[in-house]
């Protein structure tokens, strides 16, 4: 005699019960709908989703849990509250593991995308996603800012130091060749602090804290800070003397120094065009403005002390040494 089984637990479907297979349903169109909409999104910003998903999944399992979300959003200075992090994983978590896989990942990630383009406030955690990428992204362009105005200043200079020895060679250092470095710095100074206003992630001596992770992880800054020394100054001055005795490029490592301006990210082509060209308007103002206003600050004794670059210096260096000796 088979005996019945128990009863069903409450506030549970059986798997083929109306509702779940509803549920099932709903869910195989929505996932459909997704893969088509997922089929115009950029190789170049699918390529930053997965950039974006290996560095939340902490654990390296090809999925994000709880955990792995929580410790992203603290090191991004975002504090999550009880229960608010497993409440947006559940909400995109399809297959009931408590995780989110790749292919949920994007598909939320297309998802939060069409909400924000109708005023929404995204999908599950889209918006920390989003706000990884964008600091990101930031970071590249100031780094190219500053590599654009280094090459910009010494290809203006280099007349100055055609007669810089060889640094083998024991030789005296002209006060001409030391005051074009100050200039350099106080221009550097005044590059720092516009582009990081500029991209909204400096308020005085305060850096937006996803932009600095991001700048150490990646060194994108380091050789731009380094020249505000007066010897990897002169270093610098001495490879573009070479560039212009021997006619090849000026090289830092194996990167050419004279870069492209890249884009600005938008999700809209015609907007991104008009974000470039506003840039390279603003690039070639603000270069004037700076040259005009160190010289005025000379002129009246009020040089322009390296106040950001100095503190950005420090503020990276802290960081590394944190984490060098355990404390981060």
């Amino acid at each position: 005699v088979r005996l019945p089984g128990p009863p069903p637990r409450a506030g549970r479907q059986s798997t083929s019960s109306p509702t779940a297979l509803r549920r099932a349903a709903m869910l195989s169109a929505r996932r459909d709908a997704l893969g088509l909409a997922k089929e115009h999104v950029s190789q170049d910003i699918r390529m930053k989703w997965k950039s974006a998903f290996a560095a939340f999944d902490l654990k390296h399992t090809g999925v994000i849990g709880a955990e792995e979300l929580a410790s992203v959003m603290r090191s991004m200075k975002m504090i999550p509250k009880p229960g608010e992090v497993e409440a947006m994983i559940a909400s995109v978590d399809h297959d009931g593991d408590s995780a989110v896989s790749y292919e949920e990942f994007e598909m939320m990630m297309v998802s939060g995308g069409r909400q924000k383009s109708h005023g929404g406030l995204g999908v599950g955690f889209s918006h920390i996603v989003e706000r990884h990428i964008k600091m990101h992204d930031v970071a590249k362009l100031v780094s190219c800012e500053c590599t654009s105005f280094v090459d910009s200043f010494c290809r203006e200079h280099v007349a100055e130091y055609m007669d810089l020895p060889h640094p083998d060679e024991k030789f005296e250092h002209k006060p001409a060749w030391y005051d074009t470095y100050k200039k350099f710095c106080e221009e550097a100074e005044l590059t720092m602090q516009n582009v990081l206003v500029l991209w909204g992630v400096a308020a005085q001596k305060n850096f937006d804290a996803d932009f600095l992770e991001n700048v150490e992880d990646s060194n994108l800054l380091d050789g731009f800070l380094k020249l505000t020394d007066y010897e990897p100054f002169l270093a610098r001055m001495r490879a573009y003397v070479q560039s212009q005795q021997t006619g090849m490029p000026v090289m830092d490592g194996d990167m050419p120094m004279h870069l492209p301006r890249p884009l600005t990210p938008h999700s809209c082509h015609k907007t991104q065009q008009r974000l470039s060209e506003l840039d390279q308007e603003l690039a070639s103002l603000d270069s004037r403005r700076n040259k005009l206003l160190a010289e005025r600050r000379r002129l009246i004794g009020c040089e322009v002390e390296p106040i950001t670059t100095s503190c950005l210096k420090h503020e990276l260096e802290a960081r590394r040494w944190k984490e060098d000796v355990g404390l981060d």
